[in-house]
């Protein structure tokens, strides 16, 4: 079990993003997407590929962009009472403490309409 998630930051990654992957020869693309996966249990060699094919599959037709999937272990389930509107409020809270973001929420009836700030 996981959980993925992928913020727009909709600006371009710093100049020290690339430092780690291209040394001095990093030019940063027009967006950066910051993406996060956090995981319940142990990862095997073959998940992480698949998660890293995954978001590449998601992210391919996307063009000029920068990214890199960053994994961490989390403690707990994020618990959500959907169908209902009970709940939905206090799971976002929860995902912007877990992954450390600032998802604001405009019109709470939809999943449809979850907004980044």
């Amino acid at each position: 079990m996981g959980y993925l998630l992928l913020f727009d930051t909709f600006s371009k990654a710093s100049d020290k993003f690339g430092t780690p992957f291209f040394e001095d020869d990093f030019e940063p693309n027009e967006n950066h997407i910051v993406i996060q996966y956090a995981y319940r249990s142990d990862l095997t060699d073959m998940d992480r590929e698949f998660i890293l094919s995954f978001v590449e599959g998601l992210l391919s037709f996307k063009p000029s962009i920068d990214y890199v999937v960053d994994f961490f272990y989390v403690e707990q389930d994020l618990e959500f009472d959907y169908p209902t509107n009970s709940g939905f409020v206090e799971l976002v809270e929860k995902i912007n403490r877990l992954f450390n973001r600032n998802i604001m929420i405009n019109d709470f009836q939809s999943f449809n309409n979850i907004l980044q700030q």
